[in-house]
């Protein structure tokens, strides 16, 4: 059952990579529309509640913690609406430690298939438009780095997805 109120741990992406991701974004929620939401990577999660405890190992960790870098394999969709339209991320072995290092912070479902993506648009879209907006976008031939952690309040019911704290990585 997917838990669609709660909060999650975001990987966020320096403004170099921001500037360049917004741009693919905006172009691909021009034709894919889609509610508002931050340009981020879903790290760990949900949290039903969360704590100043929670927010300090959150902060150390960043403190502790270095830019990592993802490598994508380029666009993808599914026929869900919150991987509607998306950049796929391979899942890494960096990505890997960093997700276990995050869960013994505060346990969440680990197992859960991880799929590690940047959303461009969410929504329920035509397979041939997401096939057509694949072949109008820019190539993504450099990996992208995360530089970030954030915590964000989710309440999918309600189309909202806020950035509560930001830390930069080390």
């Amino acid at each position: 059952m997917r838990i669609s109120k709660g909060y999650w741990i975001w990987g966020l992406f320096p403004s170099k990579e921001i500037v360049f991701l917004n741009e693919i974004k905006a172009k691909v929620q021009s034709k894919l529309k889609s509610p508002f939401f931050e340009t981020h990577i879903t790290l760990a999660g949900p949290y039903l509640n969360i704590d100043n405890i929670f927010l300090n190992k959150i902060k150390d960790f960043a403190e502790n913690n270095s830019v990592i870098i993802l490598n994508n394999h380029g666009y993808a969709f599914k026929q869900e609406i919150f991987k509607s339209f998306y950049i796929s991320i391979e899942n890494s072995r960096q990505l890997k430690e960093i997700r276990r290092n995050i869960y013994e912070l505060n346990n969440f479902d680990l197992g859960n298939n991880y799929s590690p993506h940047i959303s461009l648009s969410y929504g329920n879209h035509e397979i041939k438009a997401k096939k057509e907006m694949i072949s109008n976008l820019p190539k993504l031939n450099q990996p992208i780095r995360m530089s970030k952690i954030a915590l964000a309040e989710v309440d999918e019911d309600t189309n909202l997805w806020k950035i509560l704290e930001i830390f930069d990585l080390n």
